[in-house]
């Protein structure tokens, strides 16, 4: 399914609109943590996932072995514990970051993290409206609450680019030659 170009100039200045309310704060972007901490992710890491375990594991057994069964045992349960509540938030934290990471760094990432159900985008200054990965249509909650915004200066700065690529390419191209000697 190919997007007409049309479509993608669209796509690119709505994701362009979504990116700059992100940084302004006025929308919020989730990760959900379960849907992308998984192999086919392009997020997921395996070895945050499989060390520590690993470690857990090895540790507890080598005890198990070499000291004694019991504190084997119980440094198997502590170490579950540890990993609920100490690693699994640490997990989750480097996941969503790479996550916001990606999304926000073009679109391509956006679509496909969009499409594994991995995101959720909610207005800042109204919790309830959101539009959640893959069923929600992003596009559309980009068009209806993130109007485009002017920005002081736009003009202005349009209107040297102008300028600059028109004296970088016309003949008056050696008056900065001509200055600067």
């Amino acid at each position: 399914m190919t997007a007409k170009p049309g479509e993608k100039k669209r796509d690119r200045a709505l994701y362009a609109r979504l990116v700059e309310s992100y940084q302004a704060d006025r929308v919020g972007i989730f990760v959900d943590f379960d849907r992308l901490n998984n192999p086919r992710s392009p997020v997921w890491n395996p070895w945050e996932n499989i060390t520590p375990l690993l470690l857990i594991l090895i540790g507890s057994l080598t005890l198990m072995f070499f000291v004694h069964l019991l504190l084997g045992t119980a440094t198997m349960v502590l170490g579950v514990i540890f990993y609920l509540f100490v690693m699994r938030p640490w997990i989750a934290q480097r996941v969503y970051r790479r996550a916001i990471d990606a999304a926000t760094e073009n679109l391509h990432n956006w679509n496909l993290l969009w499409k594994m159900g991995g995101l959720v985008l909610t207005l800042n200054y109204m919790n309830k409206t959101r539009c959640v990965a893959p069923d929600g249509d992003w596009r559309a909650f980009v068009t209806r609450y993130l109007p485009e915004m002017e920005l002081e200066g736009v003009e202005s700065y349009n209107a040297f680019q102008a300028v600059q690529r028109g004296a970088d390419s016309g003949p008056g191209t050696s008056r900065l030659q001509d200055v600067n000697m």
